[in-house]
């Protein structure tokens, strides 16, 4: 019986330090990181860039748009950008700049647009203006600089430009596009205009 006893404690040990190992061995689990919200679609058509305090423009017509509203048009995941300068009183487009883009949802969203070859230009979007269908026909926002990036942070630019966050992680470019948007009154409108091709 005394046998038997001993038998019955040294396998119980047993099976309580190989489940202490067990739990020993057991790691926290990684924090989880919970990712944005889907970005609404873009409306498809003729946008404009506005300079702060620049009027919306009412049509399509280029030619009566004022300076300090600069052209784009959105088609499916690529952007068409028009160089204002280009735009002359022949109403032809002389000279512009054909991107890729996406859109990354959350508060601020951030865009990363242009190409492999030319860069990319991050711009932090806050203040979205949804239409029925749930498109996205208005921001403000501003282009984002990443810390290592040699440009500061300031208006959208119509070309893309290499601004240090290609290599930074998500959670850095979000950090920097907050910092881009807290000047208020120098954030450039984001505006759709009219649907159509350019």
């Amino acid at each position: 019986m005394r046998r038997i006893l001993s038998i019955a404690i040294a396998v119980g040990l047993s099976a309580c330090a190989s489940h202490h190992a067990q739990i020993a061995s057991i790691t926290p689990p990684a924090p989880v990181v919970e990712a944005p919200p889907p970005a609404p679609v873009l409306a498809q058509g003729l946008w404009a860039v506005l300079d702060p305090g620049c009027p919306k423009p009412a049509g399509a017509d280029l030619r009566l748009w004022p300076a300090c509203a600069s052209p784009f048009w959105i088609s499916h995941d690529r952007a068409l950008v028009i160089h204002s300068a280009a735009w002359g009183a022949s109403g032809h487009i002389d000279a512009s700049f054909a991107a890729n883009y996406i859109v990354v949802g959350g508060d601020p969203m951030i865009a990363q647009v242009g190409t492999r070859k030319d860069g990319y230009l991050f711009l932090a979007l806050t203040a979205p203006s949804i239409n029925d269908q749930g498109q996205l026909i208005g921001a403000k926002g501003a282009a984002i600089a990443c810390p290592k990036a040699l440009v500061n942070p300031g208006p959208l630019l119509i070309k893309p430009s290499l601004n240090g966050c290609e290599s930074e992680s998500p959670e850095a470019v979000r950090r920097a596009a907050v910092l881009a948007l807290q000047d208020q009154a120098a954030l450039n409108e984001v505006a759709f205009i009219a649907p159509g091709n350019p």
